[in-house]
Order: C-alpha cells, then structure tokens, then sequence
C-alpha cells in the first residue's frame, strides 16, 4: 500500500497463512526479518522493530522519501516521521487481517 500526503511512504506487508513456530515464545524479535527499511531505495536496515510485539509475524519492506539518508539509530527512534508511518503500518496490518477474517477458510486456517 502507499500513503501520500503529508508524509509519502510505501510499504508492503506480508500476513503468513499460518503462523512462526517460534511465535509464542517470547523471544526477541532479533531472529525475524519483520520489516525491512529502505530510504530513497537504499537499505538501512533489517529487523526494523517498529511493528509491536503481538504483530510481530507480519513481514514486510518499508520505502520512504522523506527520511534522510545520514539518519542514526538513536535519531530513526525518535523521529515524528517514523512515528506516524508505525501508526499508518499497524491500521494497514489490522485492517489486512480483518479482510482475511471476512473469508472463514482463510481465516480458520490463519487462525490455527
């Protein structure tokens, strides 16, 4: 999905059918590739921990114009642009999930 406006961004998320092995185990999410960042196409970095934890099996990549290159992991935390795209990203993850939740087959499955 792409959001424009304000803030332009673009993302794709990926909601498995069934969920991780490992999903209820507690561990950190430094084992999952949960969502990738890119910049202006370039990678800045993987196990991008924006999503919170009881989302955590949605996979996905992440592209934005409006962050700058030179960005610092303590800065990416704090940043109000980020702050909206996490909140744009769990309504998009939600919505996806109650779209799958219209369909019983794929939800039954999914639930599982």
């Amino acid at each position: 999905f792409s959001v424009e406006g304000q803030l332009d961004f673009r993302s794709v998320l990926f909601v498995p059918c069934r969920a991780p092995f490992d999903t209820f185990k507690g561990e950190t999410k430094k084992n999952s590739n949960a969502l990738n960042l890119y910049i202006k196409r370039v990678f800045i970095m993987d196990n991008w921990d924006i999503m919170p934890e009881w989302l955590g099996f949605i996979k996905g990549v992440v592209e934005s114009e409006d962050l700058p290159l030179n960005i610092a992991h303590l800065t990416l935390h704090q940043n109000k642009i980020l702050h909206v795209i996490k909140k744009n990203l769990i309504k998009r993850s939600i919505e996806l999930i109650n779209e799958l939740a219209e369909d019983d087959g794929k939800y039954k499955k999914f639930y599982e």
